[in-house]
This record gives C-alpha cells, structure tokens and sequence, in this order.
C-alpha cells in the first residue's frame, strides 16, 4: 500500500479530517499534500518557516490558498498557552526549557493532536507511518 493508499483508506469514514505534516517544506510532502487535496482526501496543515513552505509551493505548483494552514513551530498562534500547559502537563520549571520543547516541529505537532486540532500527525515519509488507530 502506498502513502496516499494509507492515507486515502484512513481518511475515508472520517468527516473533514485534518493532516498535519511536520516537514511542511519538503518537496515529497509537498507532492503528497497536492495529491491530497486534488482527491479532496482531507484538509492540510504544513509545519515549517512560512517562507520556505510557500516556496515549496510555488515549485510544486500547490496554491498556498488550498492549505488548511501553515504553522511556524517557532512561532505558533498559541505559543504562551502552550508553553503554560506543558509546563503544568510536565513538571517543567524553566521557561526557556518549555518553550524550546514546544517549539521543536514533532512536539509541536504533538500537541496540536492532543487538543484535537489534528486527526494524524505524519512526522517522516520514510518510513510512512501507519494511521492512528480510531477511537
């Protein structure tokens, strides 16, 4: 089974599912994210220095437009928030140490999972990862 195959057969009982990438501007996700959401498969959220990821796009011909969003993990919307619950979550004391966790793409992308702002986080294509398992 290939990547849009997993991604297909995960996504189809799912209303409005979210992906979130966590290499927003490497050029296979860029050419799997196109894939997807040509097919309508699901909605796209790329993490990754908006300038880069916006280039990528422009290379792949992917209209920024059609993305669900794009997420600095160096400056995400909630960034204080987040930082605050993982110091709560984690026992964390330093500020700095906190903010440089949540900063880093894979958690990041991790914690937008858990609060349900995303239905399959994909951190690597290779090796693809298997769907998360439905509730």
């Amino acid at each position: 089974m290939d990547k849009l195959d997993k991604i297909r057969a995960w996504a189809k009982d799912l209303d409005e599912p979210i992906l979130c990438f966590v290499n927003g501007s490497d050029a296979e996700v860029i050419k799997l994210a196109k894939a997807v959401l040509e097919e309508k498969i699901a909605e796209i959220i790329l993490l990754g220095d908006e300038l880069e990821v916006y280039d990528q796009c422009k290379v792949y011909r992917l209209p920024e437009s059609r993305l669900y969003g794009v997420i600095n993990p160096q400056n995400p919307r909630d960034l204080e928030q987040m930082v605050d619950d993982y110091m709560q979550e984690s026992g964390e004391n330093d500020r700095k140490k906190a903010s440089r966790w949540v900063k880093n793409p894979v958690n990041l992308a991790q914690v937008l999972w858990l609060r349900g702002e995303v239905d399959w986080v994909i951190a690597q294509t290779e090796p693809f990862p298997d769907p998360p398992e439905r509730d």
